[in-house]
């Protein structure tokens, strides 16, 4: 069995409103025509905006985006700067809230997900696989 090649990519973006819109057209550029493109786009823009609303890298700090791709398989984890009031998390939201749902899309999206410690804040990852 030969197992797929992995390339493997960083991005550190300073933690502005931004951020978010920046890191799509990295990816773009990253991953190009992969099967898994917008799946992880989507996923990896509320990650970011996450990142940049509830922790101090909105607040003057940075998001570091890490992602290890192949043909089919796109691995993510975005970084933030610490600070936040609780562990990311799977939120409780009612019909009519507009905020909470940005996990929620990533646990449905992906095959895994996860969070961890790093450093002085959370990485939160994701795993998908798709077939051309």
């Amino acid at each position: 069995m030969t197992l797929p090649a992995l390339r493997f990519d960083t991005l550190i973006l300073p933690g502005a409103d931004r951020a978010a819109g920046r890191a799509r057209q990295w990816l773009r550029g990253l991953l190009g025509e992969h099967p898994a493109l917008g799946d992880a786009a989507l996923c990896m823009s509320e990650l970011v905006t996450n990142a940049v609303r509830y922790t101090e890298s909105g607040r003057k700090g940075h998001v570091r985006v890490e992602v290890s791709h192949s043909e089919r398989i796109v691995c993510m984890e975005v970084v933030d700067d610490g600070g936040s009031e609780t562990v990311p998390h799977l939120a409780v939201v009612d019909g009519m809230g507009t905020c909470g749902r940005g996990l929620i899309i990533v646990a449905y999206m992906a095959d895994r997900w996860g969070v961890g410690r790093r450093g002085g804040g959370h990485a939160v990852w994701f795993e998908m696989s798709r077939d051309g």
